[in-house]
């Protein structure tokens, strides 16, 4: 849930910097700081889910056939 909540935070903050992209540097400054937000906050979503798919494979395998 808080992964959701802090995707959808830097995906609303990236859009909000592209909406006020006007040329100056603060405004592009903004937008790349939004960008590498939402990058990280992908990039731990999917570790995150990566690690419960794993943990799924190993309960199977534990299961056995």
């Amino acid at each position: 849930m808080a992964l959701a909540q802090r995707l959808g935070q830097a995906e609303l903050e990236m859009q909000k910097a592209m909406l006020a992209l006007d040329g100056n540097p603060a405004a592009r400054t903004r937008l790349a700081e939004a960008r590498g937000e939402y990058r990280a906050a992908e990039q731990q979503a999917l570790r995150v889910l990566g690690a419960h798919a794993a943990l799924e494979v190993i309960e199977q395998l534990k299961a056995g056939p």
